[in-house]
């Protein structure tokens, strides 16, 4: 009763992907400490639709190198 573990971490995932749900943990439980239950409650989080980085390769230029569009990078 009355721990709170932030932070948690998941091997294999951006650095991006874990700042953001990082954050989303550190505001929600700052909001239930703060007394403010329902901001506490809602998920003010953007992920990807598929929930997970991905890069693109399409924009593969003449000198065989690549740009990337990545929500990661």
């Amino acid at each position: 009763k009355n721990l709170y573990i932030v932070g948690s971490k998941s091997y294999g995932r951006a650095p991006t992907f874990l700042m953001a749900t990082g954050y989303e943990q550190v505001r929600s439980i700052a909001a239930f400490m703060a007394g403010d239950i329902e901001s506490s409650e809602k998920v003010e989080l953007d992920l990807p639709e598929t929930g997970v980085c991905s890069v693109s390769f399409s924009n593969i230029t003449t000198n065989n190198s690549c740009e990337t569009n990545s929500c990661c990078s």
